[in-house]
């Protein structure tokens, strides 16, 4: 049996030493991912808890599901109270929505979350009691960035200026 020389040594250990990093990299790799899944289902967390939060709204004060009934009839009339209530609510479903637009963008929010909360905020904001009016979304505008403002503007009224 003949005996290793060094070069034969330094080229076994160089050999070694690219299967150790390759396999760490795969780890960190590896590591990434999970970090990112789980970012992503702590988004899909979030975004159920706020909007939950605000459904309960509905159950625990009567007065909001009047409201509701109210805007989903032919001719809605509020008081200024309920306005109020009102405009509030809907800001606070449009930050939902921004919320899910921006963790998108970050790549903490999966695409088909993603997907699945933009059809839902269009159908809500495009149809019915809850529709946004165009008006009302240009002088609300300045409450989200650039990006989230297109994106509802295509989103809601696009298909208005085609018809």
């Amino acid at each position: 049996m003949r005996r290793l020389t060094l070069t034969e040594w330094a080229a076994m250990a160089e050999v070694i030493g690219t299967v150790a990093i390759v396999i760490s990299l795969m780890f960190v790799a590896y590591t990434i991912q999970q970090n990112t899944n789980a970012l992503q289902g702590q988004t899909e967390n979030i975004l159920f808890e706020r909007h939950a939060d605000l459904a309960d709204q509905f159950s625990a004060d009567p007065t909001m599901a009047e409201i509701l009934l109210k805007m989903r009839s032919e001719s809605p009339q509020l008081n200024d109270v309920e306005a109020v209530r009102w405009e509030k609510y809907q800001l606070n479903m449009l930050d939902i929505w921004a919320l899910a637009y921006t963790r998108h963008r970050s790549g903490l929010l999966s695409q088909t979350q993603w997907e699945t909360w933009d059809i839902y905020f269009t159908e809500l904001f495009s149809a019915g009691g809850e529709r946004i009016s165009k008006d009302y979304w240009k002088q609300h505008r300045y409450g989200w960035d650039a990006g989230f403002w297109k994106h509802v503007s295509q989103a809601l009224f696009e298909s208005e200026q085609q018809n």
